[in-house]
């Protein structure tokens, strides 16, 4: 089973993307914990990723939960990250599912503590190897060019050749 716990920025920017959907293709459960229904839906309302989030709730294929455990269990370095990287990674840590963020420090701590980790480009490779995009530069360079999304170049070469994409310039 492919369960998944996403923060916030893999579901803005895959809306930005219009490929929210891959989520629900790629994952047989998706789950973004309350802080991030806040986030989203309630901060950022009017705007796709909230209607986004909201519809994918409503039909059933996303849940939102709250993790158990309360953030000292993280210890200390909880204390830099936001309420959605933290609850986010409770809940990965609580149901071991993979956990979907962008937050560098989120993910150290994450990998840290024993939770698989990927984020939105680690999504659009997997979709791009099951065949669900043709090919992953455009999508890369929209992200890149597009959004206010942050990624090395080293990233970018990197993602396109775990695909299998010429990377030359």
């Amino acid at each position: 089973m492919h369960l998944i716990v996403a923060d916030s920025s893999p579901v803005i920017y895959l809306t930005r993307l219009g490929f929210f959907s891959l989520l629900r293709i790629l994952h047989d459960s998706v789950i973004v914990p309350a802080s991030v229904w806040n986030e989203v839906v309630i901060g950022g309302a009017g705007l796709p990723e909230s209607q986004a989030l909201q519809t994918a709730v409503a039909d059933g294929w996303i849940q939102v939960m709250a993790p158990t455990v309360n953030a000292p269990a993280l210890g200390a370095r909880a204390a830099d990250l936001g309420a959605g990287e933290v609850q986010a990674i409770q809940l990965a840590r609580e149901l071991r599912a993979v956990l979907a963020t962008d937050d560098a420090e989120g993910r150290e701590l994450a990998e840290h503590l024993g939770v698989k980790v990927t984020g939105t480009v680690g999504i659009l490779i997997r979709a791009t190897k099951a065949g669900h995009l043709p090919e992953l530069r455009p999508t890369l360079d929209r992200l890149r060019r597009g959004t206010n999304f942050r990624m090395s170049e080293q990233l970018y070469f990197s993602a396109l050749k775990t695909v299998g994409e010429h990377t030359a310039r």
